[in-house]
């Protein structure tokens, strides 16, 4: 495993000063502007992102950065950071808790390095590819459980969602239970720790980078809905499972 302790530790650097300003305008005027008919931008958005292209421009002024709102570079081979300055603006916007800073450093299209933070709860979840994964340096792990009885979490546009695939034979299976709310990387990270053994549906690169390797780590998997490998050193917007691994296999059929 190679060293990028530096890159974490950075890394987790910048999501403790980009929690305060999600705090700051979480309750108050966030001066909104939507981006299309389903996705919220706010200021916290703006200076996050513009925080985050600073931060590692000082840092690593070879690395390029992919944020969500502003980028540096594009996608490719080399070291590219992928951010999401607020994942979950929806739920920011509408005063739900459940939005988290994301920051991923990819090397030749694999995240080797991921850190998300709940500022609302002050948790850091990180981890370095093939190492372990931890929140607040707690250890974490997904759970064992299978499909039945156990909690899978449903991302996307709630109107949609009867349309596809994936939900409509996740729903026709009674014996899991579903859960949906705003925040891709909020989910995934309930997977990493192992309170829910899966999340579905789809997302962009920028949404799930820094979560793929805390999922790994914890000993779960992550794949697009065919079960193929994320490359990111392209963009993709499609279907995803996030899963304990146990139940991967079954999900995977569930997207087709």
């Amino acid at each position: 495993m190679q060293n990028y302790q530096k890159e974490l530790e950075t890394a987790i650097n910048i999501a403790r000063e980009a929690g305060p300003i999600m705090l700051k305008y979480f309750d108050c005027e966030q001066e909104v502007e939507f981006k299309d008919e389903r996705s919220f931008l706010t200021i916290a958005d703006k200076l996050i992102n513009t925080l985050v292209i600073n931060k590692l421009r000082a840092a690593f002024p070879e690395d390029g950065v992919i944020g969500e709102e502003e980028s540096t570079t594009g996608y490719g081979m080399g070291r590219k950071w992928i951010c999401d300055p607020i994942d979950g603006t929806a739920g920011y916007v509408w005063g739900t808790p459940t939005a988290m800073f994301s920051l991923a450093l990819i090397v030749d299209g694999i995240p080797v390095v991921g850190v998300t933070y709940d500022p609302f709860l002050n948790k850091i979840y990180a981890g370095i590819k093939g190492g372990k994964s931890y929140c607040n340096d707690e250890e974490i792990h997904v759970s064992e459980l299978p499909l039945e009885n156990a909690i899978v979490a449903i991302n996307g546009n709630i109107r949609s969602m009867p349309e596809k695939s994936y939900y409509i034979n996740v729903k026709s299976d009674k014996t899991i239970r579903l859960a949906t709310f705003s925040g891709l990387v909020y989910k995934a990270m309930l997977v990493a720790k192992g309170k829910m053994v899966a999340c579905i549906g789809p997302v962009h690169l920028h949404d799930i980078a820094a979560a793929h390797v805390i999922v790994e780590n914890a000993g779960g998997q992550v794949t697009a809905g065919d079960g193929s490998l994320l490359d990111y050193s392209k963009p993709f917007v499609g279907v995803i499972v996030v899963s304990n691994k146990i139940v991967h296999e079954q999900l995977v059929e569930y997207c087709k």
